[in-house]
């Protein structure tokens, strides 16, 4: 089988891994000139660390990665409100080690490209037209260059080209707060395996480590969608400037190139991810807000089950309805528990973020570890024992 793959992001990576590994014939274009990633950290939990097993890639990104150790949640003053979890605990419960390491997005990206041979990527090619016929695909681009397969699925991200090709160009939903991510160097007093949410009112900061002596920090603020801060870093210095050390001192460190800023988006849950011989994958398919860690999880998921579907040798007709079936369910609950979170994280009035950090001091680390249990434990059979 031929397969055209939109996107080269985590997304059309794995799924160009997975496919490859099936025995089929893949073409991967990419808008961008050449291999990049845009970002800072990613999470990686058990789950999407057992699907790159599956697929082939675990052992390389488990050399790039940051094992964590520990979660907690904290006040603006420092003070702990909740240990969410030594990560041992977690190992214990899932049986896996280590259930969550982080790492830097390129660092990532670059790891899943080294799987691919160089000729299977073409970049420059932005997408312009999809035309589905009863026994093929044919895609065109801006270029003029046109190529025809037997599948062509569509991992171009949450603005997906591919997806307003087949059913309309409708906005994201907005989830009411803009982010701001940066790396810089480690503080002396954050260990490495560390991870922590700051909890404000109507404000956030997560802090988090890398390799090689880095932090990776986040700050979300309730927002007007599409505001643009143009010095972002002395503004997020006004925003966080009574909070405790390292958050403005994470904030100072980091150049302001380094600040990227990008609104929250996601979409309403929905199944329409294929349509004839198109199918969408990943943030095209099930985009999710980050608090719960799992969007790039999902998308690597995604490449497992394609994995697991292609050796059963099943017609598309019946794959794709399939694949639908085996990951709609699972994505759609990370959507839903991820924007709980992050809407109870961005409440603003005083006397309902008094009471959320008095129920979390008290729930959290019992809760807490049970809700990540439920989302990193076993997604499928499609997965590797």
């Amino acid at each position: 089988m031929k397969v055209v793959i939109i996107g080269s992001g985590i997304a059309g990576l794995s799924a160009a891994i997975a496919l490859r590994s099936a025995g089929a014939t893949v073409t991967v274009y990419e808008r961008a000139p050449e291999l990049t990633e845009v970002g800072a950290g990613i999470s990686l939990w058990s789950n999407a660390l057992r699907a790159l097993d599956t697929i082939g890639a675990g052992a390389a990104v488990r050399e790039r990665i940051e094992p964590l150790l520990e979660a907690e949640f904290r006040g603006t003053n420092g003070h702990v409100i909740a240990a969410l979890f030594p990560a041992s605990r977690l190992e214990h419960a899932l049986g896996h080690q280590p259930v969550i390491g982080m790492i830097h997005r390129a660092e990532l990206v670059e790891t899943l490209a080294q799987y691919i041979p160089h000729d299977v990527v073409r970049y420059g090619f932005e997408l312009a037209a999809v035309q589905d016929s009863r026994d093929h695909v044919t895609v065109e681009f801006t270029n003029s260059h046109r190529d025809s397969a037997d599948l062509v699925i569509g991992a171009d991200g949450i603005h997906s080209k591919v997806r307003s090709l087949l059913y309309g160009d409708a906005p994201p939903r907005y989830a009411g707060y803009t982010c701001f991510r940066g790396v810089t160097d480690l503080p002396s007093s954050i260990l490495p395996g560390h991870l922590a949410e700051w909890w404000g009112r109507g404000c956030r900061v997560g802090i988090t480590t890398l390799r090689h002596g880095r932090a990776y920090w986040w700050a979300t603020v309730n927002a007007p969608q599409n505001l643009r801060i143009e010095a972002k870093q002395r503004w997020l210095l006004d925003q966080f400037n009574n909070w405790a050390d390292p958050v403005p001192e994470l904030i100072a460190s980091t150049p302001e190139s380094a600040i990227h800023q990008n609104d929250i988006i996601d979409r309403r849950p929905d199944n329409r991810w294929y349509r004839g011989r198109c199918l969408l994958i990943g943030d095209a398919a099930h985009p999710t807000t980050p608090n719960l860690g799992q969007g790039g999880g999902l998308a690597i998921e995604d490449a497992a089950c394609l994995l697991h579907l292609f050796t059963q040798a099943l017609p598309l007709d019946k794959l794709l309805p399939t694949f639908v079936a085996l990951r709609y369910d699972r994505a759609t609950t990370i959507n839903r528990d991820s924007n709980r979170v992050g809407r109870t994280g961005q409440w603003s009035s005083h006397v309902a973020c008094w009471m959320r950090d008095g129920v979390a001091r008290q729930v959290l680390p019992l809760f807490g570890v049970n809700e990540l249990i439920k989302h990193a434990g076993n997604v499928g059979r499609f997965m590797v024992d």
